[in-house]
């Protein structure tokens, strides 16, 4: 277990904008998210990289041409955005030091009809074997009632003026339900319910198998009550599957420099 707990630690970074010299401190968090690939491909939310942006992702691909088909990647005009960097943390290196390595995003790109985003790192010289990824868990592996954990930044730089938290923070719970039901069919799932704690800034972070290690969802939002407020132990996970497609890397990885692109939805 613990082998299962320092891999995936690794592997989440906190999506981020560095700050000036001058600041208290050195980076500003919007979120959470995970490496998938060694390259640097980073999964997080949609809303999350929305928040670096002077613009949402719906009122770009509203100003922008139509696409020929529902599946055409369609190439945007720019807008105002902070460079996103993927903060990774080195806690094996010092016994004195814990060491953030920012990592520059490259490439954008984002579903129209998910809250799933990704990013593709520059290389990094500290990382000169890659970076630390997390692998996918199989769909068929995945059952209700699973023991889960979640890995993210809770509250972003608040949580270190509060406790002095630096890295990543672990929650366990179950999966409580997939969406909309536990024998649908891959091409059909929607999202899995989750029985665990989560707050703002866990946006983007891995939910994943307790057992395996392995990564089947992202962390998108706590369900909120009639009355007012966020329900705690009630939380949506969007399922990694879309942007783990081939294609869908692929085409992100292979992008020039300072693309951006969001997928079309049928349903916009």
């Amino acid at each position: 277990m613990k082998k299962v707990f320092e891999g995936v630690k690794k592997a989440t970074v906190a999506i981020a904008a560095l700050n000036t010299r001058e600041s208290k401190q050195p980076f500003t968090i919007f979120g959470s998210g995970f490496c998938v690939d060694p390259s640097g491909v980073i999964i997080t939310c949609r809303h999350v990289i929305e928040s670096m942006m002077s613009k949402t992702v719906k009122q770009q691909t509203a100003e922008a041409p139509p696409g020929q088909n529902k599946d055409q990647i369609r190439h945007l005009s720019p807008v105002t955005v902070i460079i996103p960097h993927a903060i990774f943390y080195d806690t094996t290196r010092s016994d004195e030091n814990i060491i953030a390595i920012p990592a520059r995003a490259q490439n954008i790109t984002a579903k129209t009809d998910k809250d799933l985003g990704a990013l593709q790192l520059l290389p990094h010289m500290s990382l000169p074997n890659g970076y630390p990824y997390l692998e996918v868990e199989d769909y068929t592996s995945i059952s209700e009632g699973d023991d889960i954990g979640v890995c993210g930044f809770p509250l972003g730089n608040y949580l270190y003026d509060q406790l002095g938290t630096v890295t990543s923070s672990f929650t366990k719970g179950i999966l409580s339900s997939i969406i909309p039901g536990p024998n649908v069919k891959l091409e059909h799932l929607d999202g899995f319910q989750l029985n665990v704690t989560a707050t703002h800034g866990n946006s983007g972070g891995p939910v994943f198998s307790l057992n395996s290690g392995k990564v089947f969802g992202v962390l998108t939002l706590a369900v909120t009550h009639p009355t007012g407020g966020f329900v705690q132990g009630l939380v949506k996970a969007e399922p990694v599957y879309p942007v783990i497609e081939r294609d869908f890397i692929q085409r992100l990885k292979g992008a020039p420099e300072k693309y951006s692109s969001f997928k079309d939805s049928h349903s916009e």
